[in-house]
């Protein structure tokens, strides 16, 4: 009938372009440095947030991140991740031999959440990040600083996977959560999330520190320095406190 023939079209119109712009408008309207979190789909549309907003992106994480150009799995390869729309025992048996480490609670609730996309929706959303951007280049337009967190026992996001995903930025490193799973973030929750914050503190000072200089304004050098701060150097009397 026409109104799935409408739903069919809206639902092919939704590529990772689609999906980096809604993503972006919930920073558009930050009075500070954003840093963007994406995990396995999610990092080609981080990457894609931050390549349009390079002065508002201070730094992106990567978990367990597939590449910005896809992962070109051929038909056989991609139709068991197709075919999991509307049956939650593949869908559970999916997530056990990616992520060996979830409990039983976990993938309670990961099934759960999954249990009431569409068939259509899914096999498309698999479409999505398997044939990533057309044009995404060798190196990445992003130049800021990037952290990839992979799961050590993931048998998809691999090491060499990660490696060639991180090679495409200028500034990137890697952090490995040994017995993590493709969905490291909900099996070693406390590790993944003490990583983004560590990295987030990290990149918003850096940002501060370029802006103060690029600005050539004291009270923004300032404000990105800790409270009690110390200088020293050779070319002062005494140390500088407060």
């Amino acid at each position: 009938d026409l109104d799935s023939v409408a739903d069919f079209r809206e639902l092919t119109d939704i590529k990772l372009a689609a999906l980096a712009d809604g993503a972006a408008a919930l920073i558009a309207g930050a009075d500070s440095g954003v840093t963007v979190v994406g995990q396995s789909m999610g990092s080609q549309i981080a990457e894609l947030v931050a390549i349009s907003h390079p002065e508002q992106v201070t730094g992106v994480e990567l978990i367990t991140p597939v590449p910005l150009g896809g992962t070109r799995l051929g038909p056989a390869e991609a139709a068991p991740f197709r075919g999991l729309g509307g049956d939650p025992g593949a869908q559970r048996a999916a997530r056990t031999q990616l992520s060996p480490s979830l409990t039983e609670e976990q993938l309670d609730r990961l099934t759960s959440a999954g249990a009431s996309a569409r068939p259509e929706v899914v096999s498309h959303y698999v479409d999505v990040w398997n044939d990533g951007a057309p044009d995404a280049p060798g190196t990445s337009a992003f130049t800021g600083p990037v952290l990839l967190i992979r799961g050590g026992a993931d048998p998809f996001v691999t090491a060499e996977l990660v490696a060639a995903v991180g090679s495409r930025f200028p500034q990137a490193r890697q952090e490995t959560v040994d017995g993590g799973g493709h969905w490291v973030h909900v099996e070693h929750a406390e590790e993944v999330a003490a990583a983004i914050a560590a990295f987030a503190r990290e990149t918003a000072a850096a940002a501060g520190w370029r802006r103060s200089f690029a600005e050539k304004s004291q009270a923004r050098f300032a404000e990105t320095l800790a409270e009690h701060v110390v200088f020293e150097a050779t070319t002062l009397p005494e140390s500088v406190e407060g």
